[in-house]
């Protein structure tokens, strides 16, 4: 289980490195202090949403016993 995200954690790691936060080297911030600004994260938000959905299906019971649900 704990390697089921690692697929939206890395595609989120890949998008926060390339946004202009973690690029300008004159503000020196960390990857959680660029997640932690909204506006510096917003060309992540849907990665962000992917990985959170991906962790919390691991954490609800129901969808743990059932599966994930497909419309």
């Amino acid at each position: 289980m704990p390697k089921a995200c690692s697929e939206a954690a890395l595609s989120l790691l890949s998008c926060m490195e390339e946004s202009p936060c973690m690029k300008d080297p004159s503000q020196k911030k960390t990857l959680y202090e660029c997640m932690k600004d909204e506006v510096e994260a917003e060309p992540c938000k849907a990665e962000r949403n992917a990985y959170y959905l991906c962790k919390h299906s691991q954490l609800n019971m129901r969808t743990r016993i059932r599966g994930t649900r497909t419309y």
